[in-house]
């Protein structure tokens, strides 16, 4: 099964979201809420161990997110 053809805009969202120097904490949550979603849509089909990965990733995320802005955390 494909997936209908995106646009520009839709296949690079990273890039459109943040202008340069957004905050990193900003750009660490972002990330985290598309990595939620992902685990979501990898674990809804089957996907254990790939959820489980971006799992971590998001977590990871989220502890950047909460960093202090020197980000030693």
């Amino acid at each position: 099964m494909s997936h209908p053809k995106r646009t520009k805009i839709e296949q690079a969202p990273l890039e459109n979201h943040f202008p340069e120097g957004a905050e990193p904490s900003e750009v660490a949550e972002y990330l985290a809420d598309l990595l939620e979603g992902a685990k979501d849509l990898a674990s809804k089909n089957g996907m254990v161990f790939l959820a489980y990965l971006i799992q971590v990733a998001a977590e990871e995320a989220r502890i950047q997110a909460a960093a202090p802005k020197d980000g030693i955390y």
